[in-house]
């Protein structure tokens, strides 16, 4: 099967994930707020917070052995795949050890995190432990499968076993949280859920993929290679994960878990659509592996130039659609009293959009297992991000965490693993892709603002200026940003790829 045709597969699969985690979740969160308060889901994603750093553990040994996996079975080499999912699943024990004993440790001082009064009916201690436990059974059941199965291009295997667990857990989350307003039940369900998904995900790895065993042991550069790589990983973990996971921490020690509950509210819906754009790179990025092995630098260049352009119109096209939405959808799901201001959403869609359009850039670094270049950017990046995150909170209140992530991607993040992609793989200046960055956002830009304007002069009632609004953000901006792009030649390579696609591989199938 062609790389085009397994990525589609897997974008396919991996959309009905996303709409299940999309959908259940907020049915989950809408009831979870209406029954227990905001205090109680601030608490939620003050712990779920937590534990991404505590994530930091795994110190990017799944995306260094995958990386490393991609070659030896393209050439058949079933002896170090084995070799590779043992040394995995040695390092997966280690890390869930590590992250619970870190948890445990932490336990005690969980209360000085939160800013103000927590839940009196909760005990905030056995609470965490629940959360812990199901961060650690991740690692202890099988996980290390999963990879197994996402390195050979079949990630709508583990898409369709993570849609089911999720439609089956959220009902009875639902029913849980409505019936008994019991928040420890409601986190013991998700402590099942990931035992389940793993033996489920083991089951199907051994019945598709059974000549691998965890057995034997790699050649010396073999290892070597990928210590460097995990090291370089770990580096830009810690700092990726502190940036995304500190924010939320922040907020509850400075401005207390109801703002860390309205916050979590927004950033939850971004960070629903921010998974339909991650499926798309995390589904091609095998792909883009075999490419970058099999393809020339010259070629790879003509298809990174193509998917920016494509990226940056589907991440115009979304930020277009929150400015112009978000408080009418805010305000219909959770009413007015849990609204952040204008100002503040336009600093979220801003996060967004310099957060997104990095991902082609970091899709091919990835795929090329290029981390050591720029180990340091993601720490230095989040350096700022804390430094500033601390002065500008106190004086701007949220807006300032969101002002101090937009400073760190474009200032230092974003210039920084441009210019290790181009000098080490394509060989030349990233000028061109800046001017076309720089091009295709303002357009988008421009597209935006008259949007908004009409958008502005709609005033129906909540629900009917949503679908109102909705179908302008549908015609508007595409038609806008397509004029103004007529005469840029990226335009035609990319429409013409996505007719392809359309005409090779899915009206075919009809």
């Amino acid at each position: 099967m062609s790389r085009i045709q397994n990525s589609l597969r897997n974008i396919m699969f991996g959309a009905v994930n996303r709409i299940v985690s999309i959908l259940f979740p907020f049915i989950v969160r809408t009831i979870f707020i209406r029954f227990l308060g905001e205090e109680y889901l601030g608490l939620n994603s003050l712990y779920s917070s937590i534990l991404q750093v505590l994530n930091l553990a795994d110190l990017g040994f799944a995306s260094a052995i995958v990386a490393s996996m991609y070659k030896p079975i393209a050439e058949g080499n079933t002896d170090k795949v084995c070799a590779l999912m043992n040394l995995y699943r040695k390092l997966y024990k280690m890390i869930g050890s590590i992250i619970l004993i870190i948890g445990l440790f932490l336990t005690p001082f969980i209360d000085r995190l939160i800013s103000g009064e927590s839940p009196s009916d909760v005990n905030i201690y056995l609470l965490w432990l629940l959360y812990l436990c199901n961060t650690v059974v991740s690692y202890l059941f099988f996980a290390y499968k999963v990879s197994l199965i996402n390195a050979h291009q079949r990630n709508d295997i583990t898409e369709k076993i993570g849609a089911a667990c999720k439609i089956i857990i959220s009902i009875l989350q639902v029913v849980i949280v409505a019936a008994f307003k019991n928040m420890y039940l409601y986190v013991l369900l998700t402590v099942i859920n990931s035992v389940i998904y793993n033996l489920w995900c083991s089951v199907e790895c051994d019945k598709r993929y059974p000549q691998y065993k965890c057995r034997g042991e790699l050649d010396k550069n073999t290892k070597q290679k990928i210590t460097k790589n995990v090291v370089a990983l770990a580096i830009q973990k810690i700092g990726n994960t502190l940036s995304v996971s500190l924010d939320s921490i922040v907020i509850s020690a400075f401005l207390g878990l109801t703002t860390v509950a309205i916050y979590g509210n927004y950033y939850y819906i971004v960070s629903a659509i921010a998974t339909f754009v991650n499926l798309i790179y995390s589904s091609v990025t095998a792909s883009i592996g075999n490419s970058i092995a099999t393809e020339t630098p010259e070629k790879n260049l003509s298809d990174f130039r193509k998917f920016f352009f494509l990226n940056t119109w589907i991440i115009g096209w979304c930020c277009v659609c929150f400015v112009c939405l978000f408080q009418d959808f805010m305000i219909v799901w959770m009413g007015e009293k849990l609204l952040f201001g204008m100002s503040i959403v336009v600093m979220l869609v801003m996060r967004f959009y310099f957060e997104q359009i990095r991902k082609v850039v970091l899709t091919y670094k990835d795929a090329a297992g290029m981390w050591w270049a720029d180990k340091w950017k993601p720490l230095v990046g989040c350096l700022v991000n804390l430094i500033l995150n601390i002065i500008l909170v106190k004086s701007i209140g949220v807006a300032g965490v969101m002002l101090s992530t937009i400073i760190s991607y474009t200032l230092i993040e974003l210039p920084w693993e441009t210019k290790v992609l181009f000098k080490i793989y394509f060989k030349q200046s990233p000028k061109n892709y800046y001017f076309d960055m720089v091009t295709i956002s303002v357009s988008m830009l421009i597209a935006g603002v008259a949007t908004y304007y009409v958008c502005s002069f709609i005033n129906l009632g909540h629900i009917a200026n949503i679908i109102t609004k909705l179908i302008v953000c549908i015609i508007a901006p595409n038609i806008l940003f397509m004029i103004l792009n007529i005469r840029n030649k990226n335009y035609y390579v990319a429409v013409r790829f996505v007719k392809g696609i359309i005409g090779r591989y899915i009206w075919k199938r009809s």
